[in-house]
């Protein structure tokens, strides 16, 4: 998020200057009118988020405190400081801390010249249990998510090309490479960014621009998933399986399965968008 300094800067350079003038006090002004108070305005303490906190809670039970600040601020319009959420977590769930300190890190090492030097791709099967299957574009250097989408197949190669193109499409532009696991799904990618590579410079006739990473060196998207499956994966596996386990769908019937899909899959894509918009914001 930005302050309202960088705010006021940014639209500055969206008016025009010689006939608008804005400063920080009307914009503050401005904000203050709009309903759009600011942390210490808000003025939130452990009793009044307590309600949200559980209900979050539920979808999303071993999110951290910087990552429930985002759900907070994105889902609910809440802007909570740092020190009410460490509070928040100490007095109701220190357990959850605990586990938290007890995880062990491992280092590994990435390496990438700077921004849209490679765009790193990946596929994710643990939810094909439920018809499901995801795959993620990352940005290694600024650790944008550039897409993930799920769908009940990511092995279909002209689907996992369109993913690419519309990214292309929004950005305005490639990357000098492209990487992924080795797998005939990937080869749309890998053959289209070759040849929108060697068009821009004929000078790559001949060269793949396609780096083909073998098991766990395609490493920034295996952490993108890791993320997923901490901050994002657990309330929706327990919601999923309450309704298989509830009888309510049987994935070994046809006509459940893609009724399953028609009403899932738009809806699960919607909060999918929003983790993504609130990893890449926050």
């Amino acid at each position: 998020r930005l302050t309202d300094k960088e705010i006021v800067s940014e639209i500055r350079k969206h008016i025009d200057t010689s006939v608008y003038g804005i400063g920080l006090t009307k914009f503050q002004e401005i904000r203050k009118q709009l309903g759009l108070l600011c942390t210490r305005q808000q003025g939130h303490t452990c009793e009044s988020i307590q309600d949200v906190m559980v209900e979050m809670w539920t979808m999303y039970p071993d999110v951290g405190v910087r990552e429930m600040i985002g759900l907070l601020f994105h889902e609910h319009g809440m802007a909570v400081s740092r020190s009410v959420i460490r509070e928040y977590f100490v007095t109701y769930e220190p357990h959850l801390l605990k586990s938290c300190k007890a995880n062990c890190l491992q280092c590994c090492r990435f390496w990438a010249a700077g921004v849209n030097d490679i765009w790193a791709v990946d596929q994710h099967d643990k939810w094909l249990r439920f018809s499901l299957a995801l795959h993620t574009g990352i940005e290694p250097f600024s650790g944008r998510i550039l897409w993930t989408r799920v769908w009940h197949s990511n092995r279909n190669l002209q689907l996992i090309l369109s993913y690419y193109l519309d990214t292309v499409e929004e950005f305005g532009y490639i990357p000098m490479i492209t990487q992924s696991d080795p797998g005939t799904e990937n080869f749309g990618i890998a053959n289209a960014q070759t040849l929108l590579r060697q068009m821009h410079d004929p000078a790559l006739e001949g060269y793949v621009q396609h780096r083909w990473m073998r098991t766990k060196k395609n490493i920034k998207p295996e952490i993108a998933w890791s993320q997923l499956r901490h901050h994002f994966s657990p309330g929706f596996e327990s919601l999923l399986d309450m309704g298989v386990d509830s009888g309510w769908y049987d994935p070994d019937n046809t006509l459940q399965l893609m009724v399953f899909r028609w009403v899932f899959i738009p809806w699960l894509q919607v909060e999918l968008n929003n983790y993504q918009d609130r990893i890449n914001n926050s």
